[in-house]
């Protein structure tokens, strides 16, 4: 996931961090989220392909966008 990658440089560089601390940051927000879920919530990450496992940041960003796509319908 290069282009991954490359956001997270974007991201730390105007942020004034470090790429590792930008994940980091995005691990930790999807820890809290996995563990303290939202009323609701549940069906989303199962419906993402997590039951049972914590998604990397560049796993839940992967399968984000394919739901973005999946969802969004050209201009037209």
């Amino acid at each position: 996931m290069k282009q991954f990658e490359k956001i997270l440089e974007k991201i730390a560089r105007e942020n004034g961090t470090t790429p590792e601390c930008v994940r980091d940051q995005m691990q930790r927000a999807i820890d809290q989220a996995y563990d303290h879920p939202a009323d609701g919530a549940a069906p989303l990450w199962t419906g993402l392909g997590f039951r049972d496992e914590r998604p990397t940041p560049e796993e839940l960003v992967l399968q984000l966008a394919i739901l973005l796509q999946k969802n969004t319908t050209p201009a037209g």
